[in-house]
C-alpha cells in the first residue's frame, strides 16, 4: 500500500472541554501544532468530515470541531480517571475517484490518557492501526466514534492534541484526480428577429465550421419573400447559418440585441463576441452616420449597459466615420430593412479604411436583416467584400414553423457550434 496523508486536522482545548478541530475541506495537506491547514473547498477534497452529532458543529469556513464539555454530569466537562465512549460523533467521507484505505493517529505525548478515533460499532478497535484501516468506497463515508480516558491530570490545564487522518491507495496507482470542476454555464435560446442567413464568399451555402458559429434548428427553411435575384436556397441537409466569425470579422443575420428583445441571452452573445474578437475590452463604436433607422441611445442601451457593466466603452458614432476609427478597437454596423441601402451606403473610402481598421487589429461587427421590407445587405456585402470575409450576407429571409419567438420570422435556436468557438456561449460572468 501507497499511503498518503489527505486530512490533517489539530485539536486544541482543556481537557474539561476537548475540541477537536478538523476540516470538511481539506485536500493533501499538513498542520503544525497551531493548526495551520492548508482549506480547499469540499467539492475539490479527496475526503470530508461530516458532523453525526450534537458532539461536533461545523462553522461557517467548513471547520468541524468536537465538544464534549457537558459530559461529566456536572456540566464541568471531562472529569478525570474517567473513561468516555462518543459513538457516531463524525464521519469520514470519500470524496475522490478511487477506492482508500482509512487510519486516523492521535498524537497525545502531553496527555496523561487515551484519546482514539474509533469505526463506530466497534469499541475495542482503533483507526490507528494499519491492520485494521477502514475501506471507503468512492462516495462511501464511515461512522467515527471517540475514546477519552482521562488519568489523575489537571482538568483545567490546556492541551492541544494532533489528529491526522490518512487514505492508502494500491501500490503503482495514481493520486485519486481532483473531482472534475463543474462547467460553466452557458446561454440559452437566442432569438433572430426578422433574419437573413448567410453565405460564403462565393455566394454558396456556407456550411463551413470555422467560420458558423450559430446556425438555425433543422426546422427553419429559408424562402424569397421579395424575388431577390441574389436569394441562395439552402437545401434540407444543411442547416442554416445565421452567425459567422472570420478573424476580427463577425456577423449576425439579424440586429439580435436592441432593446425590443426580452432575450438577454443575445445581448450576451453579442458582448461576448465582442470580449473574444478583441481579447478584452476597449472601445466600441456604434455606426449612427449611414442612416441607420435604431440608435445606441434608443435601440441599444440595454445591450450598451451589459457590456459596460464588462469594462467596454461603448459610444455612439455621429459623425466622422474615417476619423473616429483612429481611436476605436471595434466598430458595431447594425441596419434594420433598408435603411443604409436608402442613405446610400458606405463610400469607397470608408470601405477602405475599414480594411485598414481590421488590418490594424480592429474589429467589425456586422448586422444584417431579412429581405421583407427592403434590406441592407447588399451594403453590409460591398464591406465584406473589401474586407476579403469568408462569408455574406443572404438575400432572403429564415423562418421557423416549430421553433420561434411566437411567429415564423422570429426563429429560435440553440444550435451552437461549440467545438468550433467554445466561449462565445457562456453565460453572462462566466467568461
Amino acid at each position: 500500500m501507497r499511503r498518503r496523508t489527505l486530512i490533517t486536522g489539530a485539536a486544541a482545548g482543556g481537557i474539561g472541554g476537548i475540541t477537536l478541530i478538523g476540516t470538511g475541506a481539506f485536500d493533501a495537506a499538513s498542520a503544525e501544532r497551531t493548526a495551520t491547514v492548508n482549506f480547499a473547498d469540499d467539492e475539490n477534497a479527496y475526503l470530508g468530515l461530516v458532523s453525526k452529532s450534537a458532539y461536533a458543529t461545523t462553522d461557517g469556513d467548513g471547520e468541524l470541531a468536537l465538544s464534549f464539555g457537558d459530559v461529566s454530569g456536572v456540566g464541568d466537562g471531562i472529569g478525570r480517571n474517567s473513561q468516555f465512549f462518543f459513538d457516531e460523533v463524525f464521519a469520514i467521507a470519500n470524496q475522490g475517484t478511487e477506492t482508500v484505505s482509512i487510519t486516523a493517529t492521535s498524537d497525545t505525548d502531553d496527555f496523561d490518557g487515551e484519546f482514539r478515533l474509533y469505526p463506530t460499532g466497534d469499541r475495542e478497535g482503533s483507526l490507528d492501526d494499519p491492520d485494521n484501516a477502514v475501506v471507503l468506497e468512492t462516495g462511501a463515508e464511515q461512522s467515527v466514534g471517540t475514546y477519552v480516558e482521562t488519568g489523575d491530570v489537571d482538568v483545567t490545564e490546556d492541551l492541544d492534541i494532533d489528529v491526522t487522518i490518512e487514505a492508502a491507495f494500491e501500490d503503482g496507482g495514481d493520486e485519486p484526480d481532483d473531482p472534475e470542476p463543474e462547467p460553466p454555464e452557458t446561454i440559452g435560446l437566442t432569438e433572430f428577429f426578422s433574419t437573413s442567413s448567410l453565405v460564403d464568399a462565393d455566394g454558396d451555402p456556407l456550411d463551413d465550421d470555422s467560420v458558423v458559429a450559430v446556425r438555425a434548428e433543422p426546422t427553419a427553411q429559408n424562402e424569397n419573400p421579395e424575388g431577390d435575384d441574389g436569394f441562395v436556397s439552402y437545401p434540407d441537409d444543411v442547416e442554416i447559418p445565421l452567425a459567422a466569425v472570420d478573424g476580427n470579422v463577425v456577423g449576425f443575420g439579424s440586429g439580435l440585441g436592441p432593446n425590443a428583445s426580452s432575450v438577454d441571452a443575445n445581448r450576451t452573445l453579442i458582448a461576448n463576441a465582442w470580449q473574444i474578437t478583441l481579447g478584452g475590452t476597449g472601445t466600441v463604436l456604434y455606426d449612427e452616420t449611414h442612416g441607420q433607422a435604431r440608435t445606441l441611445a434608443s435601440n441599444y442601451s440595454d445591450l450598451e449597459s451589459a457590456a459596460e457593466g464588462r469594462g467596454f466603452d461603448v459610444q455612439a458614432l455621429t459623425s466622422d466615420f474615417v476619423g473616429s476609427l483612429d481611436d476605436a478597437d471595434a466598430v458595431m454596423i447594425a441596419t434594420t430593412d433598408g435603411d443604409v441601402a436608402d442613405a446610400g451606403g458606405f463610400s469607397d473610402a470608408e470601405r477602405s479604411a475599414l480594411a485598414d481598421f481590421v488590418a490594424d487589429g480592429g474589429a467589425v461587427f456586422l448586422h444584417g436583416t431579412a429581405s421583407f421590407g427592403g434590406t441592407s445587405n447588399g451594403v453590409l456585402n460591398g464591406v465584406l467584400d473589401e474586407l476579403g470575409a469568408a462569408f455574406r450576407f443572404n438575400f432572403d429571409q429564415v423562418t421557423d414553423d416549430e421553433s420561434n419567438g411566437g411567429d415564423f420570422f422570429i426563429p429560435q435556436t440553440s444550435n451552437f457550434n461549440d467545438d468550433g468557438f467554445p466561449d462565445l456561449f457562456l453565460a453572462e460572468g462566466e467568461l
